[in-house]
């Protein structure tokens, strides 16, 4: 009983409910209208027919008393018409008409009477029938009825009628049917999805929803699951990289800050060197600061809070930071060239996007060789976003490894030996993420050989510049 009461309490369930009740208010608004048009009509000219026939012997009553009386209604009886008449006494004893006894006793002067009958044919058969009328008591008593066989509208009037009762109530039958059938199967489609959350919050993050390819709403919510779980699981796995590479990262310059002040600490007093080993120290600390630094400033691009966005010159913060590293790129005996087309503009936090241009000229020096190439590149694309290429000739990323580079303290191997936590292209992979654009790697500026090189695209909505 616990599944099927748990079907009860389904939203499908209730959406069948309702279904089935606007069907029976439907086939009951379609019975009356049917019944109204054929069985409504059919009475109201009875009724008026009866109305007039009654009023004409009325009139003959008055004009030429109980005989004239009975003279018209023998009359009239021996036709053979849709009309029938009973003339009685006060008492309701017959004197003439088609039934030899009143189907009704008047309580009034005229009355509405609707009654089944039986009555002899011309062959001596039982003809049963019904008939709509009058039957009132005329002037000094006698009893008139005047009524209308209704005949074969009858009997197609209440089949009529029993035929949309019939279709009501199988209406509504197959309406709960299809509702439980329907609550039924979304149950399951639905018992599915939460079997697949169950299993996840045990600690399965592998589980996914399954999808039939029905291309229907449940398919959409399971692929969007799945597709919520394949982030949960990314984020899941680089939250366990990044532990590991910040504890490595953490732990040298921290090894080295404990040895410097072990050593001096054990040493004989000695100015010079004590001061070394401090400034050593120093260093070693506001590298482990640059790192959480790193972490708080990615934290908050990644996270909730609200950044005040503005109409951005990437043309002349482009240019502004090509002209801010060059120097230093000379003196590390490397070319740094830049070529920006006029009128950039991006809707954004400027902050972030001289941080986020920085960390890619920055990265393309620290890894490009003596004598080495390092270009600056924006222009407007053809789709109208703009389009910001950091690309150097340095030994480059294979293809293999780029989408993991920009995850959270990804260093490669090869990387380990050079200062940084790891987290450059990943605020810049956040940065333009905030930005509603991207970051994508490619080859360089190396050409064919081993040294291919990096290029780094920042791609960007672009805003008017008027």
């Amino acid at each position: 009983m616990r599944p099927s009461l748990s079907l009860l309490r389904t939203t499908t369930f209730r959406l069948a409910l309702a279904q089935a009740g606007i069907v029976l208010v439907f086939v009951i608004a379609l019975l009356g209208y049917v019944y109204f048009a054929t069985v409504g009509q059919l009475n109201a000219d009875s009724d008026l027919l009866a109305d007039q026939e009654y009023a004409a012997l009325d009139r003959a009553y008055g004009e030429g008393g109980i005989r004239r009386l009975n003279q018209e209604v023998v009359e009239r009886a021996a036709r053979q018409g849709p009309l029938l008449y009973v003339l009685a006494e006060s008492n309701g004893t017959v004197i003439t008409g088609d039934f030899q006894q009143l189907p009704s006793m008047p309580t009034a002067a005229a009355e509405r009477v609707d009654f089944n009958f039986e009555r002899l044919d011309e062959d001596g058969n039982a003809v049963r029938g019904r008939a709509r009328g009058q039957v009132g008591r005329l002037l000094n008593g006698p009893i008139l009825l005047v009524a209308r066989d209704l005949g074969d509208s009858a009997l197609i009037s209440g089949r009529i009628t029993s035929a949309l009762w019939t279709v009501a109530l199988f209406g509504v039958v197959l309406s709960i049917a299809s509702g439980l059938i329907g609550s039924w199967l979304a149950s399951r489609r639905v018992e599915a999805l939460a079997a697949t959350a169950a299993e996840v919050m045990s600690g399965d993050i592998t589980s996914r929803a399954p999808v039939r390819g029905e291309n229907d709403e449940f398919d959409t919510l399971a692929i969007a699951i799945n597709a919520m779980l394949d982030r949960l699981q990314h984020l899941m796995q680089v939250s366990r990289t990044a532990g590991d590479a910040i504890a490595h990262d953490l732990r040298s310059p921290l090894t080295r800050f404990r040895q410097k002040l072990e050593a001096a600490l054990e040493n004989p007093p000695n100015v010079d060197a004590d001061r070394e080993a401090l400034r050593i120290a120093l260093e070693e600390a506001d590298s482990v600061l640059d790192t959480f630094a790193a972490v708080l400033k990615l934290a908050r691009v990644e996270g909730n809070v609200t950044w005040r966005f503005e109409r951005v010159n990437a043309t002349a913060i482009l240019r502004e930071l090509v002209d801010f590293y060059e120097p230093a790129a000379e003196d590390e005996q490397r070319a740094l060239k830049g070529e920006v087309e006029d009128g950039l503009y991006i809707f954004g936090e400027p902050g972030l996007f001289t941080q986020a241009v920085s960390n890619l000229i920055e990265n393309a020096l620290k890894y490009t060789y003596q004598n080495g190439r390092v270009e600056v590149r924006a222009v407007r694309r053809v789709d109208g976003r703009i389009e910001i290429a950091v690309s150097d000739d340095g030994p480059g990323i294979a293809p293999e490894d780029r989408d993991r580079v920009l995850d959270r303290f990804v260093r490669l191997e090869s990387a380990r030996s050079t200062p940084g936590a790891g987290l450059g292209l990943s605020l810049v992979a956040a940065v333009a993420r905030l930005h509603k654009g991207g970051l994508h790697l490619r080859d360089g500026l190396g050409g064919q050989g081993e040294r291919k090189g990096l290029g780094a695209v920042l791609v960007l909505p672009a805003m008017a510049n008027s």
